[in-house]
């Protein structure tokens, strides 16, 4: 059976739709990731304002750790992945380490 793929013009490449801030991603995964491409993960997010709010606290609580005298990932960005067209995992938005 083919798939259908959406012709929709303005739909996030890799997804049917549009990814705005509060799109349903439904189990989104969000990723620190430092300069060099290494990651951890974060949390579980629905949305990508979510996953800033997320990453607002996640990088309070790295500042506390350098302060406690400890080595924590240093984020660079935060990543949202989501489930694509294909089924596979795809980054369905970024968030700067600058902006949270």
């Amino acid at each position: 059976m083919a798939r259908r793929r959406s012709n929709n013009s303005s739909a996030t490449p890799g997804f049917a739709i549009e990814i705005g801030p509060d799109t349903n991603l439904g189990l989104a995964i969000l990723l620190a990731e430092d300069e060099e491409g290494h990651c951890e993960p974060v949390a579980v997010v629905v949305s990508i304002n979510e996953a800033r709010e997320i990453a607002v606290g996640d990088m309070r609580r790295r500042f506390n750790e350098v302060g406690r005298g400890e080595s924590p990932l240093c984020p660079y960005q935060y990543k949202v992945w989501a489930a694509g067209l294909d089924g596979g995992y795809r980054v369905a938005g970024t968030i700067p380490a600058t902006e949270v």
